[in-house]
């Protein structure tokens, strides 16, 4: 079993590393985490190749993590959150995924084959608002044909207590991982 993590943390050792590696200790098979601030992969630059022909026309790191997607049985978006949203260079990067739509839209045929399962972790300073942020990484994993998305693991208020200290969502991490390793 394969599992793509799109992570939209600048930080490599925050509270968003905190809560993917504690889903790590429980999920089973190869794991592979795509970090949208290493800038290997651009945003869309709407040249509108896909619209008439399948896959994306710019050759950058997408290659790499379209291929991952379409081997991958689970998707989960990891981001802090900030100004009630998922931080811009993970956006950035999903909006690459506007080859999937096109396909769709364009070409009335499904891009991604197989039905997907996906989950969202989420950090934040305060109470997080994370309604937006849940909101539009439900959309993106609606993208990625996942039927299945997991209730969203978080650990907000990191300001007063950082994510590797939140044991109530760090249980919820490993548990998430746990279910993710399951069967449908």
């Amino acid at each position: 079993m394969k599992s793509v993590v799109l992570c939209g943390s600048p930080r490599e050792n925050g509270d968003t590393r905190a809560l993917m590696e504690a889903m790590f200790e429980t999920l089973e098979g190869e794991k592979r985490v795509f970090w949208a601030y290493k800038g290997e992969i651009g945003p869309c630059i709407d040249c509108r190749y896909c619209q008439t022909h399948a896959g994306c026309a710019v050759k950058d790191g997408f290659s790499e993590l379209d291929r991952a997607i379409r081997e991958s049985r689970n998707i989960i978006i990891a981001s802090p959150v900030y100004f009630s949203e998922l931080t811009g260079p993970l956006l950035s990067l999903a909006s690459r995924f506007q080859c999937y739509w096109s396909q769709r839209f364009f070409g009335k045929r499904e891009p991604l084959e197989g039905r997907r399962r996906g989950a969202i972790l989420l950090a934040g300073g305060g109470n997080g608002a994370p309604d937006k942020a849940i909101q539009t990484a439900r959309a993106l994993l609606h993208m990625l044909n996942v039927g299945r998305v997991e209730e969203p693991v978080m650990s907000l208020l990191t300001d007063r207590l950082p994510a590797k200290a939140d044991q109530k969502a760090l249980s919820a991490a490993r548990e998430l991982g746990a279910r993710l390793s399951g069967g449908e």
